[in-house]
């Protein structure tokens, strides 16, 4: 009776999960959540012990091809209509597929190797995970008027260049790692400017400010400072492209450069709707993947831990049998 308690709850939390997890992708994709990594990260794992436990626990092809179905039919809930939608029943023959080979791998071995069949199945699990996002990610692209970096995923690319950030730091000068860490900071424009620009200037050589200081008063230092300060955020606007206000954070202005190099790099090469789109989405794959490796290492050992603890309290058991096995008869 444990036992049946115990697939039943798996096979009701397979469900759920997966429901979860549509819903937190659409949000993402669509630009309607923010941390857009770490929340499909969240609800993706959650759904990967449930798809793991279930593909390797439960026996029985009807119940768990069925939770499969009442999973995979909340994307087109979340997505809409959306040709993102043929992702859907291509995601639920891949994971049937994965469970299939699952239950061969458990019928083929002559003793139960629970690490082989977590790694087994969380693998291709995240791949199959990454392929939609990846399919998803494109359609958004495709099917929006006007892609844009900022309007699909600001707190992405905002986190990316953070970090691009600190990879710089580690490998720029003093000097120039300053202006990185001012940038990460939020420090606005005019903050931005003045500290790193506009003050040296003035404060450089024996003309420096506060000569001119003494010798016209301090406001008309001031104003030569201002003056400055304008002239720079109208350089800077000339050589990026964009409109730059001195309150908005100089981090904002270079994701505005990114968003704007990246439509005109749509507009010149004329494959907005194909050939760039499927680059980003591979390259989203990519970084998914890559981030799933480290994910489904540290789901693989809480896995292996839930199923050590299922084995302690009896809910899971393991039996024995007897089996004749056939093998080659080899003269050399």
């Amino acid at each position: 009776m444990r036992n049946k308690i115990f697939a039943y709850s798996i096979l009701g939390l397979n469900v759920a999960a997966a429901w979860v997890s549509w819903w937190v992708l659409a949000g993402a994709i669509l630009g309607n959540m923010r941390h857009v990594w770490l929340f499909p990260i969240l609800a993706f794992s959650l759904w990967g012990i449930a798809f793991t436990l279930s593909a390797i626990f439960v026996k029985n092809k009807k119940l768990a091809y069925g939770s499969l179905v009442a999973g995979v039919i909340a994307y087109p809930v979340f997505f809409g209509a959306s040709l993102s939608v043929a992702a859907a029943p291509v995601a639920l023959l891949l994971l049937i597929l994965t469970e299939r080979q699952t239950k061969k791998e458990i019928a083929r071995g002559l003793k139960i190797n629970f690490y082989h069949l977590v790694s087994h199945t969380l693998k291709y699990f995240v791949t199959i995970v990454c392929l939609v996002i990846a399919v998803a990610y494109y359609f958004s692209i495709t099917e929006s008027a006007k892609p844009s970096a900022l309007a699909i995923e600001t707190k992405t690319l905002e986190s990316e260049m953070d970090w691009g950030l600190k990879a710089a730091s580690l490998v720029l000068s003093d000097e120039k790692k300053d202006l990185a860490d001012d940038i990460s900071s939020g420090m606005s424009v005019d903050e931005f400017l003045s500290k790193n620009f506009v003050e040296p200037e003035m404060s450089g050589g024996s003309g420096s400010a506060s000569n001119a200081a003494k010798v016209i008063g301090g406001a008309a230092a001031v104003e030569m400072q201002k003056q400055m300060l304008d002239k720079s955020k109208r350089d800077l606007a000339k050589q990026l492209g964009v409109n730059v206000v001195g309150e908005q954070p100089m981090k904002n202005v270079l994701m505005a450069y990114i968003d704007k190099s990246e439509r005109e790099f749509f507009d010149y090469s004329g494959t907005d709707k194909f050939y760039v789109p499927v680059i980003l989405a591979f390259g989203l794959f990519l970084t998914a993947r890559i981030l799933g490796t480290a994910v489904d290492i540290f789901l693989g050992l809480l896995i292996l831990g839930i199923i050590k603890v299922l084995r302690m309290t009896g809910v899971v058991n393991l039996r024995t049998e007897q089996r004749e096995i056939s093998l080659i008869e080899y003269e050399i």
